[in-house]
């Protein structure tokens, strides 16, 4: 190291200096350089006759200033202190981080600059630094952002948190790509990113176990700020088996303990809270059992008075439940006539829930065929279905006669024949049937909510007094008024990419009844193939327009193959969620086969 004056036109900015992100407080600097003179040296090497600074640059930029007011010249004397090239990002990084604080984006380079040129682990540049180490492993996962990316950091059009949302994908070409369709926008950009993976930490996941998905071939893409490794897991579809493997296994256990009716499923039936609970049968303890339990009632009582903090007391209610539990059981007998739902619930666990069922219900709803097999996900199926059910209300509710007939049809089925509620396609409870559909599906519809519709058109009936009010209307505006309440009821959605099957039966048979024809109101856009995997796409254009269609677009991008997609459909094409269900096929009797060998 040696200190020696040389000329400011013999200086230039280094490209090692750290900081690229011009700082703040310039003409004050330059100010006071004016009036005091250059107190700090600057630090430089020496490289083509020039002295370039690595440490001093808003000093630097302070005398540039003051040669652009002609307060200096190019022969100003500056004092310099010259290092070797080597020293230079580390020393200029020490010397940023203890002045100002450094823009993200420099800090980002810096470290990265230490990390590839330096060989320094991150462990190494945060004890140099006086940085935590988990801080330091943040601003080098932003490393792996495109050079263009960490510009628009280092101008303030690019915040963190977007900055973290683009280093999911490592391909510096698809987050520049990424960032100038979505802007500085984190959540558009995470969820283009995860569209097609699911999260680490969802219950299906946690369900299945990594360990287990690993070892089916599944891969993982780990968000680089996530304190514990977790991230998106690449194959939602061998997930979603893995998960269903692991349930049917689960079913056959039940199904072998003697349960009449069985359903395990991947997801918590949207009607569960509807279904009778069916209540265990309580035993007589043993005398031993009730010793011990009514020594631990008195050890759980003497503790509450003395000390009702101790830790001991969460071991005594565990041990006090499960004696309590082991008392209680559901007998062959029981099982032999009701159900049992299991199901995961959201935190990755399993939850099974007993049924009672009425004696004349022999369904088994866990062998009829789900409703998310096939192309569509979960998520599309319960968007289009509800697409489907906006639709109905819209025809019910232009139909009073129609209104008419299912709230009759609703009410019988409930007080007539005892049917319970959660199979019925509407309510007389009532309960409002609003599907939340993304407007951007909504983009080919003529359809009006018809709770937005009937907002204003009964805009007048007051809160008080509104008997009166009814009471007062000519028969066709109150059948009109039926009309739209019965409509809000309706419910054709399958929520969760499923539902009860009696019930969308019926929503069929109600929209039979109407004459509602899906493509008169709703069209198919490019923003629902957007939301598919490719081979749902090529299998959808396979079965709509044959083979060869499909393979002439098999070697596109998805996004590129969603908008062929589009263009290719007959116009009269729908999603299958927003037709009715398939018929059910019907199995000839004995007496039918017997006259047709005859």
């Amino acid at each position: 190291m040696t200190i020696q004056t040389v000329k400011f036109s013999q200086l230039r900015l280094s490209p090692l200096n750290v900081r690229r992100v011009k700082p703040s407080a310039i003409e004050s600097m330059a100010d006071d350089i004016a009036a005091h003179g250059l107190i700090q040296n600057l630090a430089t090497y020496e490289e083509d006759g020039a002295y370039h600074v690595f440490a001093g640059g808003r000093r630097f930029r302070a005398l540039e200033l003051l040669k652009k007011r002609k307060a200096i010249t190019g022969t100003y004397p500056v004092a310099v202190v010259v290092r070797s090239k080597e020293e230079a990002v580390e020393l200029s990084l020490a010397e940023n981080a203890q002045r100002e604080d450094m823009h993200p984006a420099d800090a980002v380079r810096a470290y990265a600059a230490l990390r590839d040129q330096g060989g320094l682990s991150a462990a190494d540049i945060a004890v140099r630094f006086g940085y935590s180490e988990a801080h330091v492993k943040k601003l080098l996962s932003l490393g792996s952002l495109a050079t263009v990316l960490l510009d628009e950091m280092g101008e303030d059009r690019l915040s963190i948190e977007t900055a973290r949302a683009l280093t999911i994908t490592s391909d510096p070409a698809q987050q520049v790509e990424l960032f100038n369709r979505h802007g500085d926008n984190a959540h558009r950009i995470r969820q283009a990113l995860t569209s097609e993976k699911i999260a680490t930490d969802c219950g299906t996941f946690i369900f299945v176990g990594r360990e287990a998905y690993e070892a089916a071939g599944g891969t993982i893409t780990v968000d680089l700020f996530s304190k514990d490794g977790s991230g998106y897991a690449d194959d939602p579809e061998l997930v979603e088996q893995l998960a269903e493997a692991k349930m049917a296994e689960i079913g056959a256990d039940l199904r072998d303990m003697g349960w009449k009716s069985v359903e395990a499923s991947t997801t918590r039936p949207d009607d569960i809270y509807c279904r009778p609970m069916l209540h265990p049968v309580k035993r007589e303890a043993s005398e031993a059992e009730a010793a011990e339990i009514e020594q631990l009632s008195a050890r759980i009582d003497e503790i509450t008075e003395s000390d009702p903090e101790s830790e001991e007391l969460a071991d005594l209610h565990d041990r006090l439940d499960a004696l309590e539990n082991a008392l209680q059981s559901y007998p062959s007998e029981l099982r032999a006539q009701h159900g049992v739902i299991a199901y995961i619930d959201y935190r990755g666990a399993l939850d099974v829930r007993y049924i009672r069922l009425r004696s004349d219900d022999d369904s088994d709803r866990g062998d009829r065929p789900k409703a998310a097999e096939g192309p569509y996900s979960k998520a599309l199926i319960e968007q289009l279905s509800g697409i489907r059910t906006l639709a109905l209300q819209q025809a019910v509710a232009s139909d009073p006669t129609l209104a008419l007939d299912i709230l009759l049809d609703t009410m019988a089925a409930q007080l007539l024949h005892e049917t319970y509620s959660y199979r019925l396609a509407a309510s007389v409870s009532p309960i409002r049937h609003a599907p939340e559909v993304d407007d951007e599906l909504m983009g080919g519809s003529s359809i009006v909510r018809v709770e937005t519709a009937m907002a204003q058109q009964f805009a007048a009936v007051p809160d008080e007094g509104r008997f009166a009010a009814i009471r007062n209307m000519d028969p066709a505006e109150k059948m009109q008024l039926l009309a739209g309440l019965v409509a809000i009821t309706i419910d054709a959605t399958q929520h969760n990419g499923d539902g009860d099957e009696t019930r969308l039966r019926t929503a069929d048979l109600y929209a039979g009844a109407a004459g509602l024809n899906m493509a008169d109101v709703w069209t198919p856009g490019c923003e629902v193939f957007t939301r598919m995997k490719k081979g749902a796409l090529l299998a959808i254009l396979t079965d709509a327009c044959g083979p060869n269609a499909a393979e002439n677009c098999a070697k596109m991008k998805r996004n590129d193959l969603a908008v062929a997609v589009a263009e290719r459909l007959p116009a009269s094409w729908m999603p299958s969620p927003v037709n009715p269900l398939p018929p059910v096929p019907t199995q000839p009797d004995d007496e039918g086969e017997m006259s047709k060998a005859a």
